[in-house]
């Protein structure tokens, strides 16, 4: 609890009553005759030690209050230290209590803890004893279920295996049948890829024969036809027939052209001389024996001659003009390049379309400007043969059609618009 302070007496009454002492002791030691006479001397002496008498009581007064409050503040102190202490007191018997019933159900826990084993083996007993009843009875189930299950599904078993067998037997009849027989295709196939080969080589020398006797007929009557004759009109050469192939040719046939059409009327051409006859390639025979040449009548090559004594006048038909063969080299880069000859003026460009690297049918590629007259357009990613065509301008294509372009190959053309 907190005491106001006792009040205390001012100090400056004090203070001024020491004022007046040492003020007198000072006049009588100024204004006496003799300061130091015995009377004015213990006068003044008396004054000054009065004068520190009187000054030091109101220290001594405020020493002695303090010194009480002090000591006020201690006991006040001890009071609540005592209080604590009987409060803590209190505390350690409540906690002693606690500590007591803690232990007494530690004891009882340690009890019940000692007899949780012998608890725990008589429950393990009970359950492995249940567990053995639910065992045994699920045994017995499926021992009954089983027995009903074979009892019934016996029968479909051993109808199942039989049939399995039996599609065992089958198969293995049909594999050996099979091998039979492809044994039989292979010797079958061997036997006519001979024949068609002895075929192909006695179809090839007929007709190796026959285009020698031709080559020589045709020479025969260009030597001795006059020198001034008016050369024959120019037939044009029928639509080819599609020739199907067949496996065994035991003859060569002609097919009968249609009815040609009307031919223009050409200059005499010089005479030329007779040429060596050239030796076809397989793929052109049938091709080139399907069209009727100039000089022979559409039955067939019996060698007669149809040229008139006087040029035959017809109709001009529309004007077309046939596309220079196509000359193809090996390049010397391993470039595929396509070399075209077009005069198509100034200001105009040569353009390509086609299914090769680069290319398209929808869009046309502009080719190079080599020189006058010359474009040119190459690639090295080709791997198989390009089909292409030329525009000009990317809008008129060349009379000359789609060219064909083998890899690696230098080809030079010449594209007529």
């Amino acid at each position: 609890m907190n005491l106001e302070p006792a009040p205390r007496l001012p100090k400056w009454t004090f203070l001024a009553i020491d004022a007046g002492l040492l003020l007198t002791a000072f006049l009588i030691a100024y204004f006496a005759k003799n300061p130091y006479a015995p009377l004015p001397f213990i006068t003044a002496v008396l004054l000054v030690a009065a004068a520190a008498v009187v000054g030091l009581v109101p220290f001594l007064i405020d020493y002695a209050a303090d010194s009480a409050e002090y000591v006020q503040q201690e006991r006040a102190r001890v009071s609540d230290q005592v209080q604590r202490l009987h409060a803590a007191g209190e505390s350690l018997a409540r906690a002693a209590a606690q500590i007591k019933a803690v232990e007494e159900a530690v004891h009882k826990t340690a009890h019940a803890a000692e007899n949780l084993p012998y608890r725990m083996q008589e429950k393990l007993a009970e359950f492995n004893e249940a567990l053995a009843e639910k065992e045994e009875s699920d045994r017995e189930a499926l021992e009954q279920e089983l027995a009903e299950l074979r009892s019934t599904n016996s029968d479909k078993l051993k109808a199942v295996a039989d049939k399995i067998a039996a599609a065992t037997a089958e198969w293995t009849a049909l594999e050996a049948a099979t091998r039979k027989q492809l044994s039989a295709a292979e010797t079958a196939l061997a036997k006519i890829q001979g024949v068609a080969g002895d075929t192909a080589t006695k179809f090839e020398a007929k007709l190796t024969a026959a285009l020698e006797t031709l080559d020589a007929k045709l020479a025969a009557l260009e030597n001795a036809a006059p020198a001034p004759k008016p050369a024959a009109p120019v037939v044009e050469k029928a639509p080819e027939p599609v020739v199907e192939p067949v496996p065994v040719v035991e003859s060569v046939s002609v097919v009968e052209s249609p009815t040609p059409a009307p031919a223009a009327v050409v200059e005499e051409p010089k005479p030329k001389k007779p040429r060596a006859p050239r030796k076809p390639k397989p793929e052109e025979t049938l091709a080139a024996m399907s069209e009727p040449m100039p000089g022979d009548s559409p039955a067939g090559i019996s060698g007669e001659s149809s040229v008139p004594d006087t040029p035959a006048e017809a109709p001009a038909p529309a004007e077309a003009t046939r596309p220079e063969p196509v000359e193809a080299a090996v390049s010397s880069d391993g470039a595929t390049r396509l070399l075209a000859t077009a005069y198509i003026g100034i200001g105009n460009k040569l353009f390509i379309r086609g299914d090769g690297p680069g290319l398209s049918w929808d869009k046309g590629v502009p080719m190079q400007f080599v020189s006058i007259g010359k474009w040119g357009w190459a690639t090295h990613d080709a791997t198989s043969p390009v089909a292409c065509k030329l525009y000009k301008n990317d809008e008129t294509a060349a009379l000359s059609g789609e060219i064909f372009l083998e890899p690696g190959k230098h080809v030079e053309i010449t594209a007529l618009f």
